[in-house]
């Protein structure tokens, strides 16, 4: 592999944030690093500059959280435009001041709780809000990521409605618990690709899982696409244990560190990844070990 040709993108922003003491509340129950967005827009900035700083040449703006559903948790549903907006300012403002060559990617994610297959709204219900927020999004962003989907049908959706209106579409798969090729919602990887092979985007990932996951999960999608592929995964790795379908975060799992988490992307990227990052927990401190193992 050509170290040349992989692309760095940044890490967790939503825990990053709260690493930093701003109030980001529970995913499960309220409106995530939304509240960041309107509430601490310049740490929001600080953030995609560190990982703009550590080597990140792709930052996702702080929108995954921006959905009516979620919004509307706390009587906000009426802002998804505002606040969408907002995130993909913020970001650019980051890639912009930053003098380097960064691109921004917005967020297409779950539109309910995260990792909920349950949750997953009617075919119906999520063309029409992808198509939403992908309109937004489209003329603001460089990359559509279609991200942390635990079902083949909800890809399928978020992906279309990003390629009617994007030049550049990015999708990715979540591998919660512990259960390598499985999705959250009980298909397996191969499975939730064939559903949306039909559909011409630009790359394959996974992420927003145990690090072990993505390594098992990068020679499958390097043997299903001809594309780009790639992973970004929490700064952990799962252990055997069982845990509540339901609520995959009761898996056990081990912290990883910056150097243990880049031996992970180290495995990704010999087993053909172009497209590496972090998620939840990873730090900037991460991404620069990676980038200093990929002398990028």
């Amino acid at each position: 592999m050509n170290k040349a040709e992989i692309i760095l993108l940044d890490g967790g922003t939503g825990t990053e944030l709260r690493e930093r003491g701003v109030e980001v509340p529970c995913h499960r129950t309220s409106i995530w690093s939304a509240r960041a967005v309107y509430e601490a827009p310049e740490e929001v900035v600080a953030v995609h500059r560190e990982y703009i700083d550590a080597g990140a040449r792709v930052v996702t703006a702080c929108n995954y959280a921006v959905t009516p559903t979620l919004l509307a948790r706390e009587g906000m549903a009426d802002r998804v435009e505002e606040l969408t907006l907002l995130a993909v300012k913020l970001a650019r403002r980051a890639a912009n001041e930053s003098g380097e060559n960064v691109r921004v990617a917005a967020s297409l994610p779950p539109l309910d709780t995260s990792y909920r297959a349950d949750l997953v709204a009617s075919d119906e219900e999520l063309r029409d809000e992808y198509g939403r927020l992908a309109k937004l999004l489209a003329p603001r962003a460089d990359v559509l990521l279609c991200e942390t989907l635990s079902l083949g049908r909800e890809a399928v959706a978020a992906a279309e409605a990003a390629l009617s209106f994007g030049d550049e579409v990015w999708l990715s798969w979540t591998l919660q618990g512990n259960r390598l090729g499985v999705l959250s919602g009980g298909e397996t990887l191969e499975e939730a690709f064939e559903a949306a092979a039909h559909l011409p985007v630009h790359a394959h990932l996974v992420n927003c899982c145990g690090a072990d996951l993505i390594t098992d999960a990068v020679p499958r999608l390097r043997e299903l696409s001809g594309g780009p592929v790639g992973g970004y995964a929490n700064a952990s790795n799962s252990l055997p244990g069982i845990f509540d379908p339901l609520d995959p975060e009761t898996a056990p799992s081990e912290p990883l560190g910056p150097a243990a988490y880049a031996d992970a992307v180290m495995r990704w990227v010999s087993a053909g990844a172009t497209l590496v990052g972090g998620c939840c927990h990873t730090s900037p401190a991460h991404i620069a070990e990676v980038r200093s193992r990929l002398s990028i």
